[in-house]
């Protein structure tokens, strides 16, 4: 590539540097009982993984008579046609659900963040909003809403990857986006939010919820006013705020207390960088979308701390501020380890603030590594576990289940298309990729315990001559470096590359030559089981390795094409 066309890419590759640890595979038999909630009377809480009625959790909710709600503004106008694959909701099935497919009467959305984006730390894997710090990883799914995508005049190029999003910078504010996710910590400077999707969108006007923060409390005192509190990074002044607990107004002076989750919201935005805001409206949240004793509840997302089992009391862990207590799991369950994604089925406690778990399953193990392929789908089988398909992309096969996030993302505009009329699902997985007009596709996967490939994330993508794959690179064979009268030689996950010495960027000074371990992305043309990379860079054609894997992140790039990064 010319080497002001390699400019415009290596921002891209750069940005989303690899990591050996992290991102964990789903398809795990579940630990500990069942992995579905226990009778339609569980209210469940997850990502959304497809549609066709929605899925959540692995499993199904009819939504024909569901209602949705905002939780921040009341407005009960929303339809489930208008959710999207990685948006957090909590379910509430109606109370005549029987069958396989409860019904579900509510669906309530609460993203955690809506603001510009003020930082980006490509490092860390994290972007800041609002004051938190949203962790970035392979499971995260990126949407662009904004008007100027796919527009006849003065188009803009969609956002697919972290790599797109601006952070203010000089007094002109970064990216507006609603972050979904789970929350994860309440220190200052760490990662408050685990995003499942962020979504850019043009900034709302008229709308009393536009710039929000949704957190844990980490102190109640604000410098300056009577009343306020923190909220991650954000120091949040009450004294002009309508101030709501237990669905009453209250005096905002104590009215929240540390550890409670607290939103707070406002139409317009503070002073950028987002570190102190005065809402209109501060609400009282719950770490639990239901807090009633005895109630039946599951929900995922990843693990911020453990306990182990001592002196009698047994072993207990943390998921978005909820202490899960182990004790009545079968004995010789596996535990989850901190960063592991988990989904728990269990009792709420007396204090309504604790689970009891009767069933827990790891869907991502943080110890996993994460490959993202890119390619056509040469191949599509029932896998060996029921409800799953075995896909073959660049050579290898790669386990799609009801954890995949499914989406098609084809037309330009693929946001805006209504998933109820064409369901794309774990239930119609094969007949619709049949039937898709392109079979090129963007897969994350993470290998599980036993070292088979689980997706994450599965998007079908435009048709397209390029390929990639990335990962950290095979110890066997062993990598072969290039020279000006050969090509260099190694593979990813057992995917062949060959790349033109001129074709290769190292990230990293000190590198000359590619090794096993080191964390790569190569794109180029698959054949005869070789991904080729020729001599002349392009935008599709050409190898980045960062280094030796680290540890701290997960997040896979793809470009997909060469000008799409893939996500």
């Amino acid at each position: 590539m010319k080497q002001a066309h390699f400019k415009r890419a290596l921002p891209l590759a750069m940005a989303l540097a690899l990591a050996a640890c992290g991102g964990g595979g789903g398809g795990d038999a579940p630990t500990g009982g069942t992995s579905h909630p226990s009778g339609a009377s569980a209210v469940s809480s997850g990502a959304i993984s497809a549609f066709g009625s929605v899925f959540i959790n692995g499993h199904e909710f009819a939504t024909g008579s569901a209602r949705v709600v905002d939780d921040d503004t009341g407005d009960t106008a929303g339809t489930a046609s208008a959710l999207e694959v990685g948006e957090v909701v909590d379910v509430e099935p109606a109370s005549s659900s029987t069958g396989a497919a409860p019904v579900a009467q509510w669906l309530h959305i609460h993203p955690l963040a809506r603001g510009y984006v003020d930082a980006s730390d490509t490092a860390a894997h994290t972007l800041t909003v609002m004051g938190q710090v949203v962790s970035l990883d392979s499971g995260t799914l990126y949407s662009d809403h904004r008007a100027c995508v796919g527009a006849a005049t003065n188009p803009c190029t969609a956002v697919t990857d972290a790599s797109g999003l601006a952070a203010t910078a000089a007094g002109t504010p970064g990216s507006y986006v609603t972050v979904d996710g789970y929350l994860f910590g309440s220190t200052a400077g760490a990662a408050q939010i685990v995003a499942t999707l962020v979504s850019v969108r043009d900034v709302p006007t008229a709308f009393p919820a536009a710039f929000k923060a949704e957190g844990v409390v980490g102190a109640t005192t604000v410098a300056g006013a009577s009343a306020g509190v923190t909220i991650g990074g954000l120091a949040v002044d009450l004294d002009h705020a309508t101030c709501r607990v237990d669905g009453h107004s209250t005096a905002c002076a104590g009215a929240f207390a540390a550890g409670e989750v607290v939103s707070v919201f406002a139409a317009t935005a503070p002073a950028l960088p987002a570190t102190a805001f005065s809402p209109t409206v501060a609400i009282e949240r719950r770490h639990l979308p239901v807090q009633t004793a005895g109630q039946v509840v599951e929900f995922d997302g990843r693990v911020s701390a453990s306990t182990p089992a001592s002196g009698g009391s047994a072993a207990t862990f943390v998921v978005r501020g909820v202490t899960v207590d182990t004790s009545q799991l079968p004995a010789g369950t596996s535990l989850p380890a901190v960063g592991d994604m988990v989904r728990v089925t269990g009792t709420v406690s007396a204090d309504g603030l604790s689970v009891t778990a009767t069933s827990i399953r790891i869907t991502h193990a943080a110890r996993s590594v994460s490959y993202a392929f890119a390619g056509d789908v040469t191949a599509v089988a029932a896998g060996t576990v029921s409800g799953t398909f075995d896909v073959t992309v660049l050579g290898q096969t790669i386990v799609v289940s009801d954890q995949t996030r499914l989406s098609d993302r084809q037309s330009r505009r693929w946001e805006d298309d209504d998933p109820q009329s064409n369901p794309f699902n774990i239930t119609t997985f094969q007949a619709y990729l049949a039937a898709s007009a392109s079979q090129h596709v963007a897969v994350k996967a993470a290998k599980d315990s036993s070292g088979v490939l689980q997706a994450l994330s599965f998007s079908i993508w435009p048709a397209s001559t390029s390929s990639e794959v990335a990962g950290p690179v095979d110890a066997t064979p062993a990598p072969v470096a290039a020279s000006a009268s050969a090509p260099g030689t190694f593979s990813v996950d057992g995917v062949a590359v060959s790349a033109a010495a001129s074709a290769i960027h190292f990230a990293h000074r000190g590198l000359s030559a590619i090794s096993a371990g080191d964390e790569v992305i190569a794109s180029g043309t698959f054949s005869s089981g070789v991904l080729g990379v020729a001599a002349t860079q392009s935008l599709s054609n050409f190898v980045v390795d960062f280094g030796p894997g680290h540890v701290g992140g997960d997040d896979v790039p793809l470009f997909g094409g060469g000008e799409v990064p893939l996500y």
